[in-house]
């Protein structure tokens, strides 16, 4: 099982000029393991970006990674065939540190799931965040977010 986690009380808009910058708190659970860790520091839009494209690699049938961007921390995404039509990924959580995985990382944890899990959880965190800035009156991140995907409806 794989889950994606932001809690967005902790989020903070570090910067807005020259480039909107958020902060907060992102990690990924595969199967129980907390991936890099429980309550990683990091960007969440970066995360959430490098995570979007991946998922559009995956669904072309291409494996592709999306990084943490503190630390050297990435996952893989591996398409289950590795064909356009594929349906599920294998998802692997790598620490590059140690440069074992044919030289590209130490495998963490792993799992098996539905591309259409992630897209889910994907449009589910952008909405999340979305309802957020809406919240907080953080026009530039709304902007942002709607570029990313539709804007969702508010509640």
């Amino acid at each position: 099982m794989f889950e994606l986690n932001i809690p967005i009380e902790d989020l903070r808009v570090d910067s807005r000029s020259p480039q909107l910058y958020l902060n907060g708190r992102v990690w990924i659970t595969i199967d129980g393991y907390d991936f890099p860790q429980r309550g990683w520091f990091d960007s969440p839009l970066s995360f959430l970006g490098s995570l979007r494209a991946a998922l559009g690699n995956a669904r072309n049938g291409e494996e592709a990674d999306f990084y943490f961007w503190e630390g050297s921390y990435f996952v893989k995404l591996v398409p289950i065939p590795p064909t356009p039509d594929a349906r599920h990924v294998e998802v692997f959580a790598v620490d590059d540190r140690g440069r074992d995985l044919d030289e590209g990382g130490s495998v963490e944890t792993s799992c098996v799931c539905t591309l259409t899990d992630l897209d889910d959880q994907l449009r589910a965190k952008l909405g999340q965040l979305f309802q957020w800035a809406h919240d907080h009156h953080e026009s530039e991140l709304m902007e942002f977010l709607t570029r990313m995907t539709p804007a969702p409806d508010l509640e």
